[in-house]
């Protein structure tokens, strides 16, 4: 890899951050958007057959009440099962070719895969964490839920289990938890935009009141959510090797690394020979 394409590992303020998670975004877009689709267009595909299936064919009682139960099983799904697959392999692959390296979406899928358990078991206890925050009080449930922001970074990248991969996120973010806010604010308002940008423009062509309507809104919403969900990612995994770098040297290490896996490009030794 030549110098120019090389990643620069070093201290980023928010707006560099921010900065290098849209360009990372853009210039593997194509990579991200088949991780996030091979996750989720399945589960998506399954839930609007149910309501395709359900719509028209049975009473409006009884119609709501298949409708809430395949909201239940989808978050369910999605949150087991497509949520950490995704992120999972995402995190990878962006972390991989963050740090110089060639890596496919196969690859970063096998990677999450053999990692879904420990990814699953972590966020749902993180998730609960955050749920009793928000229930004692909405500032806790913040700062807890940025606290956690980094599990799967600490899973996929340094092979940790559940409970110690919370113990990471918390110890990476601990006095910097106003950065990991402000990124987390950025990246969200923008989803949010786009979302309701799109959503905007969806009523003004369809009537989303009919059933056919609410089954193509939804697929539009689960559109916008493939495309959309990987820029988060990009930033989370910025914000981690930010927060090495500022914690624990790792820039050093890698230059270090560099050096060791190159011997031929060392810079000669200025001490004078024997």
């Amino acid at each position: 890899m030549d110098s120019a394409s090389m990643p620069r590992f070093e201290a980023m303020t928010t707006g560099a951050l921010l900065d290098r998670a849209f360009r990372l975004y853009a210039n593997n877009f194509a990579l991200l958007l088949g991780i996030t689709a091979v996750a989720y267009v399945p589960l998506y595909g399954f839930m609007l057959l149910i309501q395709s299936s359900i719509s028209g064919q049975i009473g409006a009682a009884a119609s709501q009440l298949w409708v809430i139960v395949s909201q239940v099983l989808f978050i369910i799904l999605w949150a087991s099962i497509a949520l950490p697959i995704s992120v999972g392999a995402a995190t990878y692959a962006i972390s991989e070719r963050y740090l110089g390296n060639d890596v496919t979406a196969s690859q970063s899928l096998t990677r999450a895969l053999s990692q879904l358990w420990t990814m699953s078991v972590a966020q749902i206890s993180a998730g609960m964490r955050v749920m009793v925050g928000f229930v004692l009080l909405i500032v806790p449930g913040v700062l807890w839920s940025i606290s956690y922001m980094l599990i799967v970074p600490a899973i996929m990248i340094e092979g940790l289990k559940a409970g110690p991969s919370l113990k990471r996120s918390w110890q990476l973010v601990k006095g910097h938890r106003g950065k990991g806010f402000a990124v987390l604010l950025v990246i969200n308002l923008l989803v949010v935009l786009i979302g309701l940008g799109v959503g905007s423009l969806a009523k003004m062509f369809l009537n989303l009141e009919s059933s056919s309507g609410t089954i193509f809104g939804n697929a539009i919403d689960n559109l916008v959510s493939v495309v959309l969900t990987p820029l988060g990612v990009v930033a989370s995994i910025l914000l981690y090797y930010d927060l090495r770098i500022r914690k624990e040297g790792f820039d050093l290490e890698m230059l270090s690394r560099s050096f060791s896996a190159t011997p031929s490009t060392r810079t000669p030794s200025l001490a004078p020979n024997p």
